[in-house]
């Protein structure tokens, strides 16, 4: 039975092996007879990179290179291998060599967008990528590749669309691809419900911290984050600009419907410096108008002075109603400066002539008002304020005075018609002069300095005599502060360079030791697995089949994502090489292989 069931695992370690190691071991049996086979060596390094060793890719294709240096398909090979190491620029270099040297574009497509899209390039990487697609449509790492591109350039419905057909068949990297490109742009809360629908729980709640760093990204590190999970250590503060590219084929922006609003006629654009200086030069104008009026209007009779009567309690101008009630306000005055009233009033401009009498109440305020045309539009600075008085002079309270200027008119005029009749007399303020140069202006400098009085106070000096050798005493504590931060600052670098000279003795002593531990060696490969306990049974099947073997240690060498069944080692390479003339001439799939110093083969459990 154990005989049998040795076979079993044999065929079953046969049917688990990936191609990709198959064809490793087929060209690496190849370069065993001619290490300089450039194909042989091209297609090691393309297996390798299948089985994602990018080192070992690496040193199969720097050997073809260094062999035939002229040939595209190893330029394109190392370009691929710059990007698994996430060295995109790199990678564009040498995939442009590859292009010169005549490699066809169609078969770098795909990597050559990635590596455009790390670097920060999405406009080209989507030209790539859909050139991509038109040979390879339904390949879904390259749809999502091209999707996430999209995804970086703020296009999300479009990224959605590409990404449509993946959606329906389940692929969960496509929903993971969504997350992040809602992550990205700054779409947390859809982000966080998808992660949390398609992920196990402990997943997304990790996933969390780093989905939120997303749209401070820069793109570059955008494309490194979605498709290597690579976050750069210092993330910034703020949201990153997102480049918005042409949108992709065969898609269209949705276009909102809005309401259209009304149209309106805009009027000529005027800048705020030149709307300043118009209201400047208006309020100016209409200033020189209102002083050119007073001076005009000025009685040349003497006025005479009513005697004073008793002035009658101010009370609140009432709101504008249908049926006002009469009531005897202060006497009102010019103000200099608008006031709100509770409605604009009509200013009524009256020209009476010089030294006529104060028109009475028998003289009905409507014929005064009809007597003289009405001003419409604004009223000027300085005369909008004018509070129209609600009462008109009796003749029997008060002496007929001459009219003193053009203010009591404007105010008699502008009088309601259901003023009382039993209203005393209203006084107004006599007009302000013209306006006269202000003294205080024309002073010259040497006039002010002379009107400076500087208090007996402020004679007197008050500055505290200075201690120089208290002064001296804390410059000192001062540089002595300075001394001990710099010594301090002196002895933590000088730890620091100790620690890192230390960590870097220990370092190059472990490589030392492990040098030592692995040096290079000559062995037998008799086969691969990714099972090292299968490995211990397929080694037992094959002792029974070969003679050869039994005597022969087995060890195990880590290989990409496989291991290595190897048996020796032997004293030479060519020792190494005559058994597996005498192996392969019994029917067995061997090849002599050397390890490299310092890589690590252990011996097999049991042996």
């Amino acid at each position: 039975m154990l005989p049998g069931g040795a076979f079993a695992q044999v065929d079953q370690s046969q049917l688990v092996r990936p191609p990709d190691a198959a064809d490793l071991n087929s060209y690496l049996a190849r370069l065993s007879t001619n290490p300089r086979d450039v194909a042989a060596l091209i297609g090691a390094g393309e297996a390798a990179l299948a089985l994602d060793d990018p080192r070992a890719a690496t040193g199969f294709f720097a050997r073809a290179d260094a062999i035939a240096s002229g040939n595209g398909r190893i330029k394109a090979g190392l370009g691929r291998v710059m990007l698994k190491l996430q060295n995109p620029g790199e990678a564009l270099r040498l995939f442009d060599q590859a292009a010169r040297l005549g490699y066809p574009d169609a078969t770098i497509l795909a990597d050559r967008g990635l590596a455009r899209d790390m670097t920060g390039d999405q406009a080209g990487a989507q030209r790539d990528y859909q050139a991509a697609l038109q040979r390879t449509p339904d390949d879904a790492e390259l749809i999502r590749r091209y999707a996430s591109s999209l995804g970086i350039a703020g296009q999300i419905d479009a990224s959605d669309k590409v990404m449509q057909p993946l959606f329906y068949k389940s692929d969960r990297a496509a929903w993971r691809s969504r997350v992040f490109i809602l992550a990205m742009n700054n779409r947390q809360a859809e982000a966080q419900k998808i992660a949390e629908q398609t992920m196990p729980p402990q997943l997304a709640a990790a996933m969390m911290p780093y989905l939120r760093k997303m749209p401070y990204l820069t793109p570059a590190q955008k494309a490194a984050a979605i498709h290597f999970g690579h976050f750069p250590a210092q993330v910034g503060t703020t949201i990153a600009a997102i480049v918005p590219t042409p949108p992709a084929p065969g898609y269209s922006q949705p276009v909102a419907t809005k309401a259209t609003p009304p149209v309106t006629v805009a009027a000529a654009p005027t800048s705020p410096a030149q709307d300043r200086r118009t209201r400047r030069a208006e309020q100016q104008r209409q200033r020189r108008e209102a002083t050119r009026l007073a001076r005009a209007e000025t009685p040349r009779t003497a006025t005479v002075q009513p005697t004073p009567a008793p002035t009658p309690t101010p009370t609140p101008a009432p709101t504008p109603s249908s049926a006002p009630t009469p009531q005897q306000p202060a006497p009102q005055t010019v103000q200099p400066t608008p006031a709100p009233t509770p409605a604009p009033a009509q200013v009524q401009m009256v020209q009476p002539t010089p030294g006529a009498p104060v028109p009475t109440q028998s003289a009905p305020p409507r014929q005064l008002a009809a007597a003289t045309p009405q001003v419409q539009g604004p009223p000027a600075p300085g005369l909008e304020s004018l509070d129209t008085p609600r009462t008109a002079a009796p003749a029997a309270s008060q002496p007929a005075t001459t009219v003193p200027n053009n203010a009591t008119a404007l105010a008699q005029a502008s009088a309601p018609a259901s003023t009382p009749a039993a209203s005393p007399v209203v006084q107004p303020t006599p007009p302000a002069p013209p306006p006269q140069p202000d003294p205080q202006a024309t002073r010259t400098l040497a006039d002010i300095i002379r009107a400076i009085d500087v208090p007996e106070a402020e004679r007197r000096p008050t500055v505290a005599a200075v201690d120089l050798a208290e002064i001296e005493k804390m410059q000192a504590a001062r540089r002595a502060e300075r001394l001990a931060a710099a010594e301090k600052v002196k002895k933590a670098a000088a730890a620091k360079a100790k620690a890192e000279a230390d960590a870097k003795a220990k370092k190059e002593a472990e490589e030392k030791k492990r040098l030592a531990d692995n040096p290079s060696r000559n062995w037998l490969q008799i086969a691969t697995g990714a099972n090292k306990s299968a490995l211990a049974f397929t080694l037992k099947a094959l002792r029974k089949k070969y003679d050869e073997l039994a005597p022969q240690s087995a060890w195990i060498a880590s290989w990409g994502r496989t291991n290595r069944l190897v048996v020796g080692p032997f004293a030479s390479f060519t020792r190494a090489r005559t058994l597996e003339t005498k192996l392969k001439d019994e029917g067995a799939d061997v090849f002599a292989w050397q390890s490299d110093a310092g890589e690590v083969v252990e011996r097999l459990s049991g042996e």
